[in-house]
């Protein structure tokens, strides 16, 4: 049993869906397409083509395609024309065509023959593309590479210089025409010269981004033969004519020589840091331990159990009693100076009583209090207060601020008082006093070391101007602020919170 034939369609059913395929291309082409015959009246115009130039097809067609050349290229025209006319095909041209508005629009052009049935060229066939926006982005490129503060050298699969920006001469010494072409081995150190082709091998076979400082120690060599040591990031970018490897090439010989005197610097500063841990060591015992004995037999020879003493004997002991005590407090307060600023501070954070801690300072500074005639007084709440806090950091700090109100204060008190507000957790710890004051433009600076304000200098010649800066170092350690408000003739209040 024979099958059915299925007749051919028509060949003019061909045809013309074939038109209609093509029609549809030409429509849909994001290129602009133009056909015009050989003495250049447009016949057709596409939609690309009225973006590109700003016609319409109904304005257009029929009309010269001259009025698409600026004056300077009206040659062109025909001389496109009688290529065309000789079957010859144009192919990318870069030229400028003018836009209806006016404005020039640089274009890349093909054309090629239309030819009728009977095989006889009737027009041309052009095919327009705007690079303008392409070469404005390309000259950008450019003059960024150019700008580039590295050297940057292009190098395709045989290890062949195909690009260079102005660094890559300045830091080589090479002119661009001498490089582009060559090996990119002339760039490499004779002693790596042999394994430098495998190693770009390699990287070729497996091409990832590699950024600067991975690790690696290049060196790199100059036009007269000089090495030096190169920072080289590597990068694979992908053309038409095949796969690049583009490396950016940083002299880090400045860098290398900066961290190499870092280092010498750090082990002078770890050898003066040794040096003063040891004085410090020294200091602490061969000072401190004299000092305490002068003072302790003073004390004796004053409470006179060796024998009664006259008015002058006493008071020479009197002078050398606080004399050394003067002493005994600055060299404490040195050796606290010198394990904040060391880090050898230890902080243990701990639940503590705030009861216990203001009794014991209230109990060892009284007598002092009571000796400059003040009334030193804690006002504390009857309930349990606690904090989180290195109990003998904050005594510290407590009788540092006890001692300078009762150093700078003449008459009156000094009041110790924790309290906080309603809606509050925190205790605020506050040590006031009716002193002299501080000056508004002095309260931010007495938290700094060896700073003491106006009305302390004027008040005594004692102290460093270290215990304030101490007490401030200590409770950021402990994670707690100190505030102080005062005014000049009135007093001062210092505040000691934790921080939220």
């Amino acid at each position: 049993m024979t099958q059915p034939r299925i007749p051919a369609p028509p060949p003019e059913l061909s045809v013309q869906k074939v038109h209609t395929q093509l029609a549809a291309i030409v429509c849909s082409s994001h290129d602009a397409i133009i056909s015009k015959t050989l003495d250049g009246v447009v016949t057709s115009w596409n939609e690309s083509a009225e973006q590109l130039y700003g016609y319409l097809a109904d304005e257009i067609i029929g009309c010269k395609a001259e009025v698409l050349y600026p004056e300077a290229r009206r040659e062109e025209e025909t001389a496109i024309l009688d290529q065309i006319a000789r079957g010859e095909r144009l192919d990318q041209y870069v030229t400028d065509r003018v836009h209806r508005d006016g404005s020039f629009v640089t274009v890349s052009l093909s054309a090629s023959p239309i030819v009728d049935a009977d095989g006889q060229i009737v027009g041309a066939a052009t095919i327009s593309r705007d690079v303008g926006r392409l070469r404005r982005v390309e000259a950008k490129w450019r003059a960024m590479l150019e700008a580039a503060p590295d050297a940057i050298v292009a190098v395709d699969q045989a290890g062949r210089i195909t690009l260079v920006n102005a660094q890559t001469e300045r830091l080589f010494g090479y002119q661009r025409e001498e490089l582009l072409g060559q090996l990119v081995e002339m760039l490499v150190p004779p002693q790596a010269r042999g394994v430098h082709p495998r190693h770009r091998m390699r990287y070729l076979s497996e091409p990832k981004p590699r950024p600067m400082g991975a690790g690696l120690e290049l060196s790199a060599m100059r036009r007269d033969g000089t090495q030096f040591p190169a920072e080289i990031s590597l990068s694979a970018i992908e053309t038409d004519e095949g796969e690049l490897v583009a490396a950016a090439i940083r002299d880090v010989s400045e860098r290398i020589r900066f961290e190499r005197q870092l280092r010498e610097k750090n082990l002078e500063l770890e050898k003066a840091n040794k040096a003063k841990d040891a004085f410090l060591a020294s200091m602490s015992h061969e000072l401190r331990t004299p000092l305490n004995t002068i003072i302790g037999f003073t004390g004796t020879l004053l409470m006179g159990m060796p024998g009664p003493l006259n008015e002058a004997q006493t008071h020479q002991l009197q002078l050398v009693e606080t004399s050394g005590q003067h002493l005994l407090s600055l060299i404490n307060d040195l050796l606290d100076l010198a394990k904040i600023e060391s880090g050898k501070v230890e902080i243990t954070p701990v639940r503590i009583d705030y009861h216990s801690v203001i009794e014991d300072v209230v109990q060892s500074m009284g007598p002092l209090a009571e000796e400059r005639g003040l009334m030193l007084t804690a006002h504390l709440p009857d309930e349990d207060c606690y904090a989180i806090a290195d109990k003998r950091a904050l005594g510290q700090i407590l009788i540092n601020l006890v001692h300078n109100a009762i150093k700078f204060t003449s008459e009156g008190e000094v009041r110790i008082e924790l309290s906080r507000e309603p809606d509050e957790e925190q205790w605020t710890l506050t040590v006031s006093d009716t002193g002299p004051g501080i000056a508004d433009d002095e309260q931010a600076r007495i938290f700094g070391a060896f700073e003491r304000s106006t009305s302390a200098r004027k008040h005594s010649d004692e102290g460093t101007g270290l215990g304030l800066y101490i007490s401030h170092k200590l409770a950021e350690l402990m994670g707690f602020h100190i505030s102080v408000r005062s005014s000049p003739g009135v007093g001062s209040t210092f505040f000691v919170v934790p921080v939220k």
